[in-house]
């Protein structure tokens, strides 16, 4: 945790060093390079552990029983080595794909690869979460549950997609007809709303993703899904 709040103090300082060095037309140092690295991986794992002590208290739900978020971040924290590599894993896999993609140029191939890589890793936490397995039988589980539950998959992802879809477009009128109003208060107050929304509208999807995927878990592991670790 100390190291955590380190880091996020640290980030704005390191992210003005970068900036300056590319308004110089230099790219950032090997320090700053790895600053930066161990900043997004530790971002990455934080949010990989709220997410899985979610998706515990999720499950326990589920199944009956109401855990306190303590609870749950405990039980989450005797699966941390997992999620710490998870976490990197994610997003080494995650920025080749990116890298890929730029270099290139082959869209079609990259969005049927990251499909892929979604419908791989899926699963990747709730097994981590329930089943307590490794990185790698966790990403074999994941695949086998994905392609069991593949449909429904689809159907909620598209759900969530349309419905985030349909709010940023209408927050994205409503801040071009503030624009249009030649009002700075009509605009920063528009502005400040867009924001609250984005943001109330991002832990909405976080934890809807978080009970959709436990239950469709659930479902997948109790109703004829792939079983055995």
């Amino acid at each position: 945790m100390t190291v955590a709040l380190v880091l996020a103090a640290s980030w704005p300082l390191l992210l003005q060093e970068v900036w300056h060095r590319a308004g110089r037309g230099q790219a950032p140092t090997q320090a700053q390079s790895a600053g930066m690295a161990l900043v997004l991986w530790t971002a990455s794992a934080l949010n990989s552990v709220f997410t899985a002590a979610l998706l515990h208290s999720v499950h326990a739900l589920l199944g009956g029983e109401r855990l306190p978020l303590g609870a749950s971040l405990r039980a989450t924290g005797r699966r941390v080595p997992t999620l710490l590599s998870w976490s990197l894993f994610s997003l080494v896999a995650g920025s080749l794909l990116r890298t890929g993609e730029s270099l290139a140029g082959l869209s079609t191939l990259f969005e049927l690869l990251g499909f892929s890589w979604s419908l791989l890793t899926f699963f990747v936490l709730p097994v981590i979460v329930v089943e307590g397995t490794g990185l790698v039988t966790s990403l074999r589980r994941s695949l086998a549950l994905g392609r069991h539950s593949l449909g429904r998959w689809v159907a909620g992802g598209l759900k969530l997609f349309i419905t985030t879809a349909l709010v940023v477009i209408g927050a994205i009128v409503v801040l071009i007809l503030a624009v249009e109003s030649d009002s700075l208060a009509v605009l920063f107050a528009t502005f400040a709303v867009v924001v609250a929304l984005f943001l109330l509208v991002a832990v909405v999807n976080s934890a809807a993703s978080g009970i959709y995927r436990t239950s469709l878990y659930r479902e997948a592991v109790t109703t004829g899904g792939p079983t055995g670790r």
